[in-house]
């Protein structure tokens, strides 16, 4: 076998191989073997029917294509190893003669990545406090999910809870799927529906109907009715006044479950609050701290790797559509686009995802010993994400662990990042 290596732009590599006729007869012959035990010839014991007779069993071209697959395999494989390439994406297969076999294998490999300055670079940590307004904040809250609902014969007002019937219908007139909702309960001001629909509601009264106009925002959470003119029609059912509970005794005693002055109550959510705040100043410290990293990296990122990525941003795209009750084809036609169109706006972030992954196992390897985890970090690290689990589901996600190495890998990583959060962050 002849291996030539050519290296292009863009961390890639071309491999022109050349496999000799014997090589290519021992493919035929095994995959000859492997199908023909799958296929019963009358007179032939599995695996021994020759070639010519299988043929005539089979759909034109399947043994010689399952040669080609096997030759291919088993000598991009070789190649690789003899040529120790450190490949990190699926290679782009080109035949240039079938006999004897010659093709091209154009493969991505990894990168040149350096990642300097940021050891030095000092992330400010903001003391939490939690200040009255906090406080009052939290205390309305807790009180608004406690609240009780009258029913009143008024106009609605900013406040109330009502019940609605509404459909929506596009500017066409048609009916639109997922806009559909009887006795659909709402709290006008809580901004829970699109924006401009709790608006229109205040100064209807029980039984009124009305119809308007709402144009959803163009970074709407669902897709499909991104930037869209919907024309809503809705009825009221029931309007009700919110009644908030006081802080007397009984109150306190129902939310804490012991009998508690009201200044305690103040006293134990003031450290909630303060543990939050702690927490969300660790994550945007952890989080700025990525970014430097991000910032840090120069790679040169293989082009073939971005397409993969941008394919990954795709299926992900889809799957959010999908999880919504939608398609990717409703999405396309509504929006006058095809799957080609989708690409080139994820280039960005195809590009941002793949130079962080290689910037933090450039920082990984540049740390060394220091971030290094061992098996039983890792296993106790395990066991405590399974026991988040159900008791009854525990034995499903060990073997889910078992059976899918990434998820092992995963945990690696996040053990790594918290000693590099620690060594960098412990200020």
């Amino acid at each position: 076998m002849e291996i030539t290596v050519k290296k292009l732009p863009k961390s890639e590599v071309k491999l022109t191989i050349s496999i000799p006729e014997a090589r290519s007869v021992k493919c035929l012959q095994k995959a000859t073997e492997e199908l023909s035990t799958y296929v019963k010839i009358p007179g032939f014991r599995p695996g021994h029917v020759p070639v010519e007779v299988l043929k005539k069993h089979l759909r034109e071209g399947t043994v010689e294509e399952r040669a080609l697959e096997l030759a291919l395999q088993e000598t991009y494989s070789e190649a690789v190893t003899k040529e120790k390439l450190k490949v990190v994406s699926r290679p782009k297969i080109n035949i240039l003669t079938h006999t004897p076999l010659v093709y091209e294998a154009t493969v991505a490999v990894y990168p040149e990545v350096s990642v300097s300055g940021y050891e030095q670079v000092k992330i400010r940590k903001n003391e939490p406090v939690v200040t009255e307004k906090d406080l009052e904040a939290a205390l309305d809250e807790i009180k608004r999910k406690h609240a009780t609902y009258h029913e009143v014969d008024r106009e609605a007002k900013m406040g109330d809870r009502l019940e609605i019937d509404f459909d929506g219908y596009d500017e066409g007139g048609a009916f639109l799927e997922k806009t559909k909702s009887r006795n659909h309960p709402i709290i006008l001001g809580s901004n829970n529906l699109v924006k401009g629909f709790e608006e229109e509601l205040v100064g209807l009264k029980k039984d009124e109907k009305k119809n308007f106009k709402i144009k959803f925002p163009h970074d709407y959470f669902h897709r499909p009715f991104q930037g869209k003119t919907v024309e809503f029609r809705v009825e009221v059912k029931k309007v009700e006044e919110v009644v908030l509970p006081e802080w007397t005794a009984e109150f306190i005693e129902q939310i804490t479950g012991a009998k508690k002055e009201f200044n305690e109550v103040k006293e134990l959510l003031r450290k909630n609050l303060f543990y939050e705040k702690e927490y969300e100043e660790k994550l945007r410290r952890e989080n700025e701290f990525i970014d430097l990293i991000l910032k840090k990296t120069r790679v040169e990122l293989p082009e073939i790797l971005i397409e993969e990525e941008i394919d990954m941003l795709i299926e992900e795209f889809k799957n959010e559509i999908e999880g919504q009750g939608a398609t990717m084809e409703a999405f396309l036609e509504a929006n006058k686009k095809e799957l080609k169109d989708l690409r080139e706006p994820r280039r960005k972030e195809a590009e941002k995802r793949l130079t962080l992954r290689f910037g933090l196992q450039e920082v990984f390897e540049q740390e060394g010993s220091y971030i290094q985890v061992t098996p039983p970090e890792i296993n106790a690290e395990i066991e405590r994400n399974i026991n988040l689990y159900p008791e009854n589901e525990h034995l499903k996600v060990r073997k889910e662990y078992e059976r899918d190495p990434s998820l092992v890998n995963r945990v690696e990583n996040r053990l790594k990042m918290d000693k590099l959060f620690r060594k960098y962050l412990s200020e």
